[in-house]
C-alpha cells in the first residue's frame, strides 16, 4: 500500500458514516459501487500511485539499447517496460492518496447524488414527496466534472531522446 493512502472502500464508507448528507437513502453496497465507478473513470485518464510499478532500485541501471541499430527488434525510440503498470484496473481495495481522493471525491459525490435521485424518483409512484435535484440536473454536472477529471488525471511521463 502506498504511503499515506487509504483504500477506496474505507474512503467511501467514511463518507457514508461521517459525511453523508441528510437525505441519502442508498445502501452501503450502492455507495461502494458509485465510489468504484468514479475511481475507475478517473483511472482511465491517469495512473493512481498504488498501481504504478515500483521505483527502480538505486544503483541498478536499465539495459542500454541502441535505438539506431537497424538489426534490433526494439522500437526506434524504446519506452522502458516498467514505465506503465501491467495491471492498472482500479478495485475497491485500491489505496488512494489524499490528492487522488481529492480528484475522485467530487465525481463520487455526484454519482451518489444521481443514484439517490433515481431512487427517490422511483418512489414517487408510492406517493413519496421527492426532494433535491432531479437525476437529469445532476447528470449535467456529472458531464462537466467528468470533463474536468480528464484534465486533472492526465499524466504523461517525460521521455528525452
Amino acid at each position: 500500500m502506498a504511503e499515506f493512502s487509504k483504500p477506496l472502500k474505507e474512503l467511501a464508507l467514511l463518507f457514508l458514516a461521517k459525511e453523508r448528507p441528510v437525505g441519502i437513502v442508498l445502501e452501503e453496497e450502492t455507495v461502494l459501487a458509485q465510489a468504484l465507478a468514479a475511481a475507475r473513470f478517473c483511472g482511465g485518464f491517469g495512473p493512481f500511485d498504488a498501481l504504478l510499478p515500483a521505483a527502480p532500485v538505486a544503483g541498478m541501471s536499465p539495459e542500454v539499447r541502441d535505438p539506431w541499430d537497424s538489426s534490433s527488434s526494439y522500437p526506434r525510440f524504446p519506452v522502458p517496460d516498467d514505465l506503465y503498470p501491467s495491471s492498472d484496473f482500479v478495485e475497491i481495495d485500491t489505496p488512494l492518496t489524499q490528492s487522488e481522493w481529492a480528484i475522485v471525491r467530487p465525481l463520487f459525490i455526484l454519482y451518489v447524488e444521481r443514484e439517490n435521485a433515481v431512487y427517490l424518483e422511483a418512489s414517487r409512484s408510492l406517493g413519496v414527496d421527492v426532494y433535491g435535484r432531479s437525476a437529469s440536473e445532476i447528470a449535467q454536472d456529472i458531464v462537466q466534472k467528468e470533463t474536468d477529471v480528464q484534465r486533472l488525471m492526465f499524466c504523461m511521463p517525460i521521455v528525452t531522446v
